[in-house]
């Protein structure tokens, strides 16, 4: 095995889709990886159960504000900030779950017109974009965590829904953050690996030659 296999192979840890085989992997690292993607399936597996259940509370307060207002004309003025703070969760969770995904939308016109038929080129400006996001996310990263401290030591609680504290939402902003910078880098790590495999695969073709 050469040090590039070593490198890449240790790298990714085989916590993405693309199998790897159980020979390129020590014992001990073979079982640091399951632990690894173990933990990672427990983080989606988690991130989209409560996407699922802030998205589905957001839709019944939604639908009870609408009947109550048209319907029923009872004065219960809170059910829609408890549906906007519920909401608020919603998108915060709805954006890591995306983000492992990967389903950001994204204009791919410069990429399909500059790197068409270009291997080499289109995995680096994948590598190259991820590693942007993330560079860009270590900067507001910062900014988030202060936010949250200003919020633990300054509680804010609902004008109209008394009992919700409303610094909850700059709490989890930052974790939710925290969860995209994980996301990106598995992806990041994907991506590099990718690369080294078709700069390998570039530079056997031209030996054969």
């Amino acid at each position: 095995m050469t040090s590039g296999e070593n490198v890449s192979s240790l790298l990714a840890f085989g916590l993405f889709d693309r199998p790897l085989s159980l020979k390129s992997f020590p014992r001990e690292t073979f079982g640091m990886k399951k632990f690894l993607q173990s933990i990672l399936h427990a983080i989606e597996g988690v991130e989209m159960i409560f996407c699922i259940i802030t998205m589905t509370v957001t839709t019944l307060l939604i639908c009870a504000t609408v009947i109550n207002r048209y319907l029923l004309h009872y004065e219960i003025m809170w059910l829609n900030d408890l549906a906007l703070y519920i909401f608020v969760f919603f998108m915060f969770t709805a954006a890591t779950v995306t983000t492992h995904k990967e389903g950001h939308i994204s204009i791919d016109i410069f990429h399909q017109k500059v790197f068409q038929n270009r291997a080499k080129g289109s995995a680096f400006y994948k590598f190259f974009l991820v590693a942007v996001s993330i560079l860009i996310l270590t900067i507001f990263l910062p900014v988030a965590y202060g936010f949250m401290k200003r919020a633990i030591q300054y509680p804010e609680y609902g004008t109209l829904v008394r009992w919700f504290n409303t610094s909850w939402l700059m709490i989890y902003l930052f974790f939710a953050l925290l969860l995209i910078l994980i996301h990106l880098l598995v992806i990041l790590v994907r991506d590099f690996r990718d690369f080294l495999r078709i700069m390998r695969g570039l530079s056997d073709n031209n030996r054969r030659q």
